[in-house]
């Protein structure tokens, strides 16, 4: 037997390099190099020869190579994601190889940004303009921010945009309200998801991720250029939506996994014309899905769709508009715990449990529309100006609440609500940027003004209590029927109200260069509110109506250590919050004001493959309002809350395929003075301690090239559910993984979600999902 093994072998060796040789001189190779405009070698460009299957990646000398070509002539297309396309005719001859060398207008410093393989650290991509409002590299911005990619929501088949959210250091995400809406908790605030494309689009509903560029979480209280009706004291979380490019591509995909996903979603870009002036890109998707509890589903539809207009060298256009239609119950249900629950325990019995049905429905559609209009005056000076408006028109909702008592009774008390949104958002935004110089000196300088329009149509709301049970015997569920119709028939109306708040700001930021090295940002915003007041159909009053300003400063200090690799910086920045309520004597509160110090290191280095920061801060807010110890049914405001922490982000390509993002954060809320929580943790201030880590490998070439592997932990300590600290919601570890095989043409990927099946919950006791997966399909065209 060894020797027929034997005699085999060596009649292989025999035969293919007489195979090879044959196949060789009936056909031929094309192989050739792509260089950069700096003439170094460009890797993970993608090469194809046009209206064939044949396509190839770039190595890190630039090189490819197409074998066992049949002669003829043949176009080269050497493309990159975004960019243009550069075209060559190549002709093959049998028995020969033909050298092709491309040197394309792209720098290599535009091509380290640009996301293709996996031997590049692709979820390093963290320039933004929306942080600064102005063209600011991340090592000279005395702020600090994290950017989540598309690459990277592609690569752990984001579905749910809270669960991007994660990747970001000392950040949690877990929050889910009725409707859908989701918070981020930044070092210690609680912060919607109210900015898009940099303007205020509020979204009180579930965010599709499948529209979606990249998350930006920008850390800090960011007043003096957001104003105070899009942050917290904590930062901003901003979307940023896809835009066209200069190429056709069409992206199906496909997903389905479990509590029945069936997802379909696609993505088509395409030039309109010949010279690339006008180009188009559309998103649309159904989503659908039943809930891990017993009762509970979605049918979500949106519809995406992006223009822009190049009218000349000077002058180009955007337009952006998004449509969505949410159907379905509420997101997750979850049970209010009574003041004498103490321990969690008593609620994970009913982890799985909804005591409701799915009869109890709300729809939300809704639409955001954005437009952009940029003019060059010339190579430093340039005017942007921006509109945006989005609301809901939610007419048809059911809700549920039940508040939980503890063991004493075993009984929950079950309340129905009849609730309609009908919000309309309107922002308009201009700025200027420019540059000059004062000697040897520096300038790069923004001026601006916007306007905010926060209008509530009339909106009501009505609730009932539908019944008391006992957990203990069962119950049955709350069905849609005649009862429920009935009673909401003879309920009066809790509230019927329409409101308007006017937000007026001016703003201006100078980023002063006293050497390469060393920069200065000084930036102020005044901020005029003029609230409306809120009018009441039920009793025929306006309440609430007021006029107020504001000054918000921000100072950051910049140095180089070593130019564009290392630098050491700080930053003093104010946010502010207005509110309408008055007080006892009927005097208006001055807004609350919060005020940030912060310091660290930011480092990109080894030619991009280290991302790294470190930094502190400590923020104090003042005139904080609290209960008014004398009668509750006011406030006063004589409040004050710290949060401090230090946070560590690193993102690194230490070798061809591995891609490592990790971070950390360490928090530490106290309630400083109000009455009885002194001392106390916040309530829904997140994890004193927060961590993740996803960490991926993918071949980078070979015939498995695109072929890969990842995995990932987030990790969140104990949370306070309420200010007084009587109870904790304990700490958890979710640990992630994911296969996937990338090709030009189509990827496969296969995610696992909470592996270890670990029961978690929300800041207001939301049951998050268990174990879980899904399966994905992309097409790509």
């Amino acid at each position: 037997m060894r020797a027929i093994i034997i005699a085999l072998g060596l009649v292989c060796l025999i035969l293919v390099p007489q195979s090879t040789i044959f196949a060789q001189s009936s056909t031929g190779i094309i192989k050739g190099q792509v260089a950069t405009a700096e003439g170094e070698p460009a890797a993970s460009v993608g090469v194809r020869l046009k209206d064939t299957r044949r396509q190839a990646l770039s190595d890190e000398t630039g090189s490819f190579i197409f074998r066992n070509l049949k002669p003829g002539t043949y176009e080269l297309e050497v493309f990159l994601f975004d960019h243009d396309k550069y075209t060559q005719s190549v002709t093959v001859k049998a028995g020969e190889t033909t050298t092709v060398d491309v040197k394309m207008t792209l720098s290599q410093k535009t091509l380290r940004e640009v996301v293709i393989a996996g031997d590049r650290n692709r979820f390093a991509r963290k320039e933004s303009e929306s942080a600064v409002r102005m063209p600011l590299k991340n090592i000279e911005n005395p702020q600090v921010y994290t950017v989540v990619p598309a690459e990277l929501m592609k690569e752990q088949i984001i579905l749910d945009y809270k669960d991007a959210i994660k990747n970001v250091a000392g950040v949690n995400s877990t929050e889910t309200v009725s409707n859908g809406r989701t918070s981020a908790i930044i070092r210690g605030f609680r912060t919607g998801s109210f900015v898009r494309n940099g303007l205020v689009a509020n979204q009180l509903i579930t965010v599709d991720p499948a529209n979606l560029e990249r998350i930006e979480v920008i850390k800090g209280p960011s007043g003096t250029l957001f104003g105070s009706g899009a942050v917290s004291y904590g930062g901003l979380v901003n979307r940023v939506t896809k835009k066209p490019f200069e190429t056709f591509k069409t992206e199906l995909a496909l997903t389905a996994g479990s509590f029945g996903l069936n997802r379909i979603t696609a993505d088509i870009n395409a030039p309109l014309n010949e010279d690339k002036t006008t180009l188009l890109r559309v998103n649309i998707g159904r989503h659908a899905s039943q809930s891990f509890q017993d009762a509970g589903f979605k049918q979500n539809y949106f519809l995406a769709t992006a223009l822009t207009y190049k009218a000349n060298e000077k002058l180009s256009f955007l337009f952006d508009l998004e449509l969505f239609r949410n159907y379905g119950t509420s997101a997750v249900a979850y049970l209010n715990p009574d003041a004498s629950i103490k321990n969690y325990k008593e609620m994970e019995q009913y982890y799985y449990k909804t005591f409701y049905s799915n009869d109890l429905t709300s729809t939300f559609p809704g639409y955001n529309v954005y437009a952009q209009m940029n003019y060059k005056f010339n190579s430093k000076w340039n005017t942007t100006t921006l509109f945006s408006t989005g609301g809901v028109n939610a007419r048809n909702q059911l809700q549920f609440s039940g508040t939980l008592y503890g063991r004493a009774s075993d009984s929950l008390t079950r309340k129905i609500q009849k609730y309609s949104h009908n919000y309309q958002s309107i922002n308009v935004q201009q700025n200027i940027n420019g540059e000059f110089n004062t000697g040897s000196i520096r300038h790069r300088v923004l001026i601006g003004a916007d306007y905010l329009a926060d209008i509530t149509q009339p909106t009501f709301l009505m609730n009932f209590m539908y019944d008391t049970i006992n957990i203990k015997n069962g119950s049955s569920p709350i069905m849609l029927a005649e009862k429920i119709e009935r009673r909401l028939s003879e309920t009066p109306l809790a509230s019927h109200y329409q409101s308007q708040i006017d937000r007026y700001g001016i703003y201006g930021a100078d980023v002063i260069n006293f050497t390469d090295r060393l920069l200065l940002m000084m930036s102020l915003r005044w901020d005029k509110v003029d609230n409306k007041g809120t009018y009441s159909f039920v009793n025929g009053k306006t309440t609430g109506n007021y006029s107020k300003t504001s000054l918000s400063p921000k100072f950051g200090v910049v140095y180089q250590v070593l130019k564009e690799q290392l630098s050491v910086f700080a930053n003093y920045m104010n946010g502010f919050s207005y509110t309408g309520t008055l007080d006892r004597n009927g005097n208006i509160f001055k807004p609350e004001q919060a005020n940030q110090w912060e310091g660290g290191v930011k480092a990109e280095m080894f030619s991009g493959k280290l991302n790294a920061t470190l930094s502190f801060y400590d923020i104090t807010v003042s005139d904080k309002l609290r209960t008014d110890p004398v009668d509750n049914a006011f406030q006063v405001q004589d409040g004050k809350q710290k949060s401090k922490g230090v946070e560590v982000e690193l993102i690194t390509n230490p070798v061809p395929g591995l891609n490592i993002m990790a971070g950390y954060g360490f928090n530490e809320s106290e309630i400083v003075r109000a009455s009885n929580f002194e001392g106390k943790r916040p309530a829904r201030s997140g994890g004193k301690h927060m961590g993740n880590a996803w960490i991926s490998y993918r071949m980078p070439k070979g015939k498995v090239q695109g072929l890969g592997i990842a995995g990932g932990v987030f990790y969140n300590s104990e949370t306070p559910f309420n200010d007084a600290n009587t109870l904790f919601f304990p700490a958890y570890a979710l640990v992630n993984g994911t296969i996937f095989y990338d090709r030009p043409g189509y990827r496969i990927g296969v995610k696992l979600d909470n592996i270890t099946n670990t029961k978690y919950w929300g800041p207001w006791g939301e049951p998050q999902p268990p174990r879980n997966y899904a399966v994905n399909l992309i097409l790509k065209f």
